[in-house]
């Protein structure tokens, strides 16, 4: 016959019932850190980074004391933070560029880019539609190995509805993706 005093029955049952206590906290935690994992990252190291939204407030709060350069199809959404935008256009004017004219905007971006500065490039779909994805894929992939090579960073603007999956798989396997909450 087994006996079991009071005492040992009582510390029996803590440990039994604490262990799902500690497991929940321990997945608690898990997800606490997933959930950080998604969310924008504090600062950005030199890299190429693609963006899926317009709303750029979270991108221009980071980066406030970086050199942005930006080229860009919808001007608008960066007046409002007072930065100049190399504009992409059919539409020969100052302060624009050929949405076909890959080779003159990959030469100005090189040549605009420092190290610690920020180049912003929104209207892919746009350069795409002009060039095909193929053609805008490579230009992109080159000139981030440029920006890097200065040490600068590279986000790449882009409305995720517009591209078809696979091209939004190719962009993710080059450009780590950053996500606009907090």
């Amino acid at each position: 016959m087994l006996f079991i005093s009071s005492e040992d029955l009582l510390m029996g049952y803590s440990v039994f019932f604490s262990l799902p206590i500690v497991a929940l906290l321990r997945i608690g935690k898990m997800f606490r850190s997933f959930k950080e994992d998604n969310r924008i990252k504090v600062s950005l190291e030199p890299g190429g980074y693609l963006y899926p939204s317009l709303n750029l407030d979270p991108i221009f709060t980071l980066l406030k004391d970086k050199n942005i350069l930006v080229i860009g199809r919808n001007a608008p959404l960066f007046e409002k933070y007072g930065i100049p935008v190399l504009w992409i256009s059919k539409v020969e004017k100052e302060n624009t560029i050929s949405p076909t004219d890959l080779v003159k905007l990959h030469y100005w971006a090189i040549n605009s880019v420092t190290e610690d500065s920020v180049l912003i490039l929104d209207g892919i779909e746009y350069l795409i539609l002009e060039n095909g994805f193929e053609s805008v894929f490579k230009f992109l992939v080159h000139l981030k190995d440029h920006i890097l090579m200065k040490k600068a960073i590279f986000i790449v603007v882009v409305d995720e509805r517009a591209l078809e999956r696979r091209h939004i798989f190719l962009l993710e396997r080059e450009f780590e993706r950053i996500s606009p909450a907090y």
